[in-house]
C-alpha cells in the first residue's frame, strides 16, 4: 500500500544518512542530487566494492543499491553488509526481473525493491518504510533502557539503605551476588537472567531491615524466638519490593532464597521446580558465602566446609546443577573465589 506525501514524516527522513551505490554515472548523478535534497547526508559509490568500504568506515541508516555492477554486484555487497549489521535496511534498485535475483535477495534479507526507471517519490517511500520500523524499535529500546536504568537506581538505593544500617549484611550481599553471577555464567544462562540474578542477590537480605539490629549482630547462637524473627526476612523483602514491575524475578529471589529442594526451607516450604532457578542459584551462593565468612556468633568455617555442605546435600537441599557449577568454578579458582580479580 502506497503512502501519500502527507503520510511520510519528512523531518524524520532529514535525519537519515544514506549510502547510495550505482554504477551508471548518469543515473547516479541525477538520483544522488534528488537524495541529497531529502536526507541529512548521502554518500555515493560506483560499485559494490567501494560501497562496502564506505559502509565499513561510515555510519549509515539505510543502503540503496543497484544490482548488476562491475567489480562487486549489489547483492554480493548486501550479503556482506547484512553479515556486518543484520538489521541494516537495504533497498535494491533494479531493472531486472529474473527469479534468481529475487530469490538471492530474499535469502540475503533485502528489505525493499524499487524498479528502474526509478520513481524518486517511490524510492523515498521505500526508504521511509524500511527505516521507520527500525527507528521505532530503537526508540522502544531506548525507552526500555531508561526504565531499566531507573530500576537499577532503585536497587542501588535499596542496597545503600542496607549498607547504612548493617555494613556486614551489605558486604555479604555483594559477595553472594558476585558468586551467584559466576555460577549463572558457568551454567550458560542468558544475559537477561544473569542481570536479574546480579540485582536480586545484591538485595536478597533487604528484609533484614525489619529485624532488630541487635539480633543480627548477636554474638551467640540465636534462640528459637529470635531465629523465628530472622526467618521473616524473605517475606519482608518481597513486601518491600511490593508492586514494582521489575523486568527480572527479584521478588522470587528475595522470597525463595531460603527454600530447599525437599521442601524443608522457608517461608513457603516450596519444593523442586516450584523454586525459581534464580532463587536456587542465590541459595547456594548464599550458603557458600555465609559459611566461608566470619559471623558475629562464630569464625569463618572456610570454603572447604562450604563445598562439603553443598555436596553433602546436593539434590536434597540444593539444586544439583547449581551445586556442580558452583563447585567447578570454586575449584577452578583454587577455592579462593573472593581473592581473585
Amino acid at each position: 500500500m502506497s503512502l501519500s506525501s502527507s503520510q511520510i514524516d519528512m523531518d524524520f527522513l532529514r535525519t537519515l544518512t544514506v549510502l547510495y551505490v550505482e554504477d551508471e554515472e548518469e543515473v547516479r548523478e541525477a538520483l544522488s542530487r534528488f537524495l541529497r535534497r531529502r536526507f541529512a547526508n548521502v554518500d555515493v559509490a560506483e560499485n559494490g566494492k567501494v560501497g562496502l568500504e564506505y559502509f565499513r568506515t561510515g555510519q549509515y541508516d539505510v543502503v540503496i543499491t543497484d544490482v548488476k555492477m562491475p567489480v562487486m554486484d549489489g547483492l554480493a555487497m548486501a550479503t556482506e553488509i547484512k553479515a556486518l549489521r543484520e538489521e541494516m535496511p537495504v533497498i535494491v534498485v533494479t531493472a531486472y526481473n529474473e527469479t534468481d535475483y529475487f530469490m538471492r535477495a530474499i535469502e540475503i534479507g533485502v528489505d525493499r525493491y524499487v524498479k528502474k526507471p526509478v520513481d524518486p517519490e517511490q524510492l523515498v517511500e521505500a526508504v521511509y518504510k524500511a527505516t521507520r520500523n527500525r527507528f521505532q524499535q530503537r526508540e522502544l529500546e531506548r525507552e526500555r533502557q531508561r526504565t531499566v536504568d531507573t530500576l537499577t537506581q532503585t536497587i542501588a538505593a535499596l542496597g545503600r539503605s542496607i549498607e547504612k544500617r548493617d555494613p556486614y549484611t551489605d558486604g555479604h550481599q555483594k559477595r553472594v551476588s558476585q558468586l551467584a553471577v559466576a555460577i549463572a555464567e558457568e551454567m550458560g544462562l542468558s544475559k537477561e537472567q544473569i542481570t536479574g540474578i546480579r540485582y536480586g542477590a545484591l538485595i536478597h537480605d533487604i528484609g533484614n531491615i525489619s529485624v532488630p539490629a541487635e539480633i543480627l549482630s548477636m554474638p551467640r547462637k540465636l534462640q528459637p524466638p529470635e531465629y523465628s524473627l530472622v526467618k521473616t526476612h524473605p517475606a519482608n523483602g518481597a513486601e518491600i519490593l511490593g508492586d514494582i514491575d521489575f523486568p527480572w524475578p527479584l521478588t522470587d529471589i528475595l522470597s525463595q532464597h531460603h527454600e530447599r529442594m525437599d521442601g524443608s526451607g522457608y517461608p513457603g516450604g516450596l519444593k523442586d521446580e516450584a523454586i525459581s532457578l534464580e532463587a536456587r542459584i542465590v541459595a547456594v551462593a548464599d550458603v557458600v558465602e555465609a559459611m566461608s565468612s566470619h559471623r558475629p556468633y562464630r569464625p569463618a568455617l572456610g570454603i572447604d566446609a562450604a563445598i562439603a555442605e553443598i555436596q553433602a546435600h546436593r539434590g536434597a537441599l540444593y539444586d544439583p546443577q547449581v551445586v556442580d557449577a558452583c563447585v567447578a568454578l570454586l575449584l577452578r579458582h583454587d577455592k579462593a573465589f573472593w581473592q581473585t580479580p
